[in-house]
């Protein structure tokens, strides 16, 4: 199971942001979403653990973000739907 990873702790202690998840055990991804949801945030599940390697690399992505293309620390990386 991997979730998690993406988000800065001073988002998740100030903002409501999206929490991608990974893992090959349906209850227990059941379980992580219900806990986030708890949370008020929104669980975004990515598919099986052979998932949990880009989610790490998405980490990689939100450390260099913060570093150079956002220049700070307070954001989070989400999905955003669009239609039409």
């Amino acid at each position: 199971m991997k979730a998690f990873n993406t988000v800065f702790r001073n988002v998740l202690e100030s903002g409501r942001p999206d929490v991608f998840i990974a893992g090959d055990n349906a209850h227990a991804k059941a379980d992580v979403s219900a806990f986030i949801g708890s949370l008020g945030l929104r669980p975004l599940d990515v598919g099986g653990l052979k998932m949990a390697h880009w989610l790490e690399g998405l980490g990689v992505v939100t450390v260099g973000l913060a570093g150079n293309g956002v220049g700070h620390w307070d954001f989070a990386l989400g999905a955003s739907e669009f239609t039409g």
